[in-house]
């Protein structure tokens, strides 16, 4: 339900790494193939690939030229992804053939929905100014076959027996100066079921989503105003999957993925979750199973509709978008829900208008700071503290690492575990 691909497949990568060493990469590698997949449109027509090729490359031009505007010295004043990118597709439809450009239109507006997909919200809401500051890690992406609880098995094998808890959710963090002054453990985990756990350091990996929705209550005292703001400004979206299990497939196995070649006015008017579809591909290692991708606040609505509804919608979409009206029902639809969840709240960062790196970097660093004289209690992990690898799986891990480093060396300098009160 959850990421299943590796992004950048090379030693830079510490989950490539791990995952390696695991044995759960077997060569030769394959990588996903974004081009892979027919584009439809909704009169129910599929584009020929030469077309679409040309147009996806184009569309990757400008995704690339809007990426490098974060490295612009000049003044940065291009408002949103959306105008950009809109901008900038309507002059290059300009330098095709006429009698390319209905065709070259749905495809570059349809990728803006696949764009969409990777942050999780509306490009409207998405800084083009800050979208460049992601680190594209070479070696493009990989499938992990048994999924990522096969990268997660061997860090969890080493953890010492009963450490691990499940099922205890966190209500309050009481730290510092709430805790009697040399008497006191310097912060206390309570559990909802009241349950406390003494701690010297307290490292916070819950997400971003969890912490603009229970942040202000969560701990106490309450966190300093630069963290409250990071976690305000920063943005955070959703992106759901929809599997869809068939008696019998309607389509020929490695001819089944297909991307929806939405216009630019239906999609200005999304007037039904459908409208945050992107793509319908095949999973690998399954005949008879597709997965559909649904992003942004559609993704949120598709989340309170039944499975009855979900699997009426996606097939509306299909028989529209394919021209077959016979395309069948799926027996069985299973989702994520990661805007639902209370343990997520979503399912990943990103820069949006009101977003720089600086807030990345508040709300990763360690409270009380460099310039307290108390050694830091809470510390922060996360992908959403990860400046330069927001919202994916490596940058989690490197962050966990981060975090556990600086426990390391402050274990170091003072030979054991922190004062608790600074002379």
């Amino acid at each position: 339900m959850g990421c299943a691909n590796i992004l950048g497949a090379c030693v830079g990568n510490p989950v490539y790494n791990l995952a390696a060493q695991e044995g759960l990469l077997k060569p030769p590698l394959k990588k996903y193939d974004i081009t892979r997949g027919t584009f439809c449109t909704s009169d129910g027509r599929a584009i020929d690939t030469p077309i679409s090729m040309m147009a996806f490359h184009v569309f990757q031009q400008i995704e690339n030229e809007a990426a490098s505007l974060f490295n612009m010295d000049c003044g940065k004043q291009h408002g949103s992804l959306l105008n950009f990118m809109g901008c900038r597709i309507q002059q290059e439809i300009q330098k095709f053939p006429e009698d390319q450009r209905y065709d070259v239109s749905r495809i570059m507006f349809g990728l803006t929905n696949y764009l969409r997909m990777k942050i999780g919200d509306d490009l409207s809401k998405v800084s083009a100014d800050n979208f460049g500051s992601s680190i594209q890690i070479p070696g493009g992406q990989v499938g992990v076959p048994l999924g990522f609880v096969g990268v997660l098995s061997p860090l969890m094998k080493d953890l010492p027996d009963c450490s691990l808890k499940f099922g205890k959710p966190v209500g309050l963090i009481r730290w510092g100066a709430v805790q009697s002054r040399n008497k006191g453990p310097r912060a206390v985990v309570q559990c909802c079921d009241g349950e406390e756990y003494c701690a010297d350091y307290v490292i916070v990996t819950v997400s971003l989503g969890v912490l603009k929705e229970h942040g202000e209550k969560m701990f106490c005292p309450a966190l300093p105003s630069n963290k409250m703001d990071a976690i305000k400004n920063l943005g955070y979206g959703n992106m759901d999957k929809i599997f869809l299990d068939y008696e019998r497939p309607f389509w020929v196995w490695s001819e089944g993925n297909i991307k929806f070649a939405w216009s630019q006015d239906e999609l200005n008017k999304r007037t039904d979750w459908t409208k945050g579809l992107s793509a319908v591909e095949e999973v690998d290692g399954s005949k008879h199973v597709l997965c559909a991708f649904v992003s942004g606040p559609e993704a949120v609505v598709m989340e309170h509709a039944t499975d009855e509804e979900v699997a009426e919608g996606i097939t509306r979409v299909l028989r529209q978008f394919t021209g077959d009206a016979s395309l069948p029902y799926p027996c069985t639809v299973l989702r994520s829900k990661w805007a639902s969840d209370p343990y997520f709240c979503g399912s990943y960062s990103y820069m949006n208008l009101c977003s720089n790196v600086g807030h990345q970097c508040d709300l990763s660093s360690p409270v009380p700071g460099s310039c307290d004289p108390v050694p830091p209690i809470l510390l922060f992990a996360g992908e959403a503290t990860c400046a330069g690898h927001h919202s994916t799986v490596h940058g989690a891990r490197l962050s966990g690492i981060r975090e556990a480093e600086r426990i390391l060396q402050l274990t170091k300098k003072f030979g054991g575990p922190p004062p608790k009160e600074c002379n």
